[in-house]
């Protein structure tokens, strides 16, 4: 069987270029430590972007060495970035969930613990680290209604794998509900509230050369994490809101095997664009309204600091919608479709506090310009939103302290 399952793996590694990089870490084969680390697995940027803070302050406070693993290559390209400067945290890829793979990774590391954030659960991982006496603990753990009915279809398998869990750190009431609904014991779970709302961020409007593509006068739009399905509706509206005379339509899509496709739809809008990447074009430095496709990973942030308004994508499309709080944190007001359910309790403060509205593909047209005139509402949303923030903060500081008493931080 070992044959054929690498087989499998080669062709699937074959087809997804991102997983190329560094193909014997996707086997264990990570690089050997003088000490014994402690595991992080956050498997992307949004996982990464969530534990930043929390991992630099650990970092601050002890000598461990903190393996940060991740599943993808954006994931790891974040991690480097954002660490640089911490000689204690260093990045491996997370193997697969193959026994040989897990096996190789554990003998070479011969790690003290692991992290897992949000909900990565493998059942050959859990296995193995759980044979070998290793603490297991699920961080800032999530669990939205679909993922939860998706783990009861093979309760008996998530309940083994919860049982392989020590502890279960939780974001919300909800999420504490569905983990014990599942199999997971309940003096094991805990709720710590989310590290997202302790979310740090770096400062804005200083890494972007705007004067090729914004104008003084510009209302500014910015729609992050957008999914298939989303850009063609957001362009659609754009270029009816003769309401705004001189604005910039930004689409910062959240993949980039998809920039291609939204750089297709942006030609067919008829509206002035260009991409980000083309930094001799001058097609939308220019009056009316335009549109700027983002055509590379990691400055969500940075283009949301130039936002009026901000959309957050997956949300218009049925993906659950994608983290708002950055855009919070950074004082705007923010628009969602009726797809909120990854972060249905976190949309739903947000709203009640008056930092976000829903919206939908034929209200928005509506919605923008209405913003866009009244400067006054805005400013009271993005306090709104800011002013939750710091209501909500400090899981942060619980976490450190819990880590630093766990595994001799």
């Amino acid at each position: 069987m070992l044959p054929i399952g690498v087989i499998t793996h080669l062709i699937f590694i074959w087809r997804r270029p991102e997983f190329r990089s560094d193909f014997w870490q996707r086997y264990g084969w990570v690089p050997t430590m003088d000490q014994q680390p402690l595991v992080v697995h956050a498997a992307s940027v949004g996982e990464i972007n969530a534990v930043a803070d929390m991992l630099s302050q650990l970092a601050k406070a002890s000598t461990m060495p903190i393996l940060v693993t991740t599943t993808t290559a954006t994931g790891r390209d974040r991690c480097i970035k954002l660490f640089a400067d911490y000689p204690t945290i260093m990045h491996a890829y997370m193997p697969f969930d193959m026994g040989v793979a897990q096996r190789l990774f554990l003998y070479r590391i011969k790690p003290r613990g692991l992290l897992l954030v949000e909900t990565e659960l493998w059942p050959n991982m859990l296995r193995l680290w759980q044979a070998r006496g290793l603490p297991v603990w699920l961080i800032n753990g999530r669990l939205s209604n679909r993922s939860a009915r998706g783990y009861s279809r093979l309760r008996s398998l998530s309940k083994t794998m919860l049982a392989n869990l020590q502890r279960v750190l939780v974001q919300d009431k909800a999420s504490a509900r569905r983990f014990t609904w599942l199999g997971a014991e309940a003096a094991k779970v805990q709720i710590m509230g989310s590290v997202k709302f302790d979310i740090a961020l770096p400062e804005t409007k200083t890494s972007l050369n705007t004067s090729q593509w914004l104008l003084a006068d510009d209302t500014c739009w910015v729609c992050g994490s957008t999914r298939e399905g989303e850009e063609s509706i957001l362009l659609q509206a754009w270029a009816k809101m003769d309401a705004i005379n001189n604005g910039l339509l930004i689409l910062v899509p959240r993949h980039p095997q998809r920039f291609a496709e939204v750089a297709d739809l942006c030609e067919s809008s008829g509206l002035p664009w260009q991409c980000y990447s083309d930094t001799k074009a001058d097609n939308i430095n220019q009056t009316g309204r335009r549109v700027l496709l983002v055509d590379a990973m990691g400055l969500l942030i940075d283009f949301y600091g130039l936002a009026d308004v901000v959309f957050v994508g997956g949300s218009l499309a049925a993906k659950g919608g994608h983290n708002p709080l950055e855009a919070a944190a950074l004082g705007k007001p923010i628009l969602m479709g009726p797809h909120t359910f990854n972060f249905a309790e976190v949309c739903e403060l947000l709203q009640q506090a008056g930092n976000l509205q829903f919206t939908s593909a034929g209200q928005l047209t509506e919605q923008i310009p209405a913003l866009m005139a009244d400067a006054e509402k805005r400013q009271l949303m993005g306090q709104a939103g800011q002013q939750l923030l710091a209501e909500k903060r400090g899981a942060t500081a619980a976490y450190v302290q819990m880590i630093s008493q766990q595994f001799g931080a």
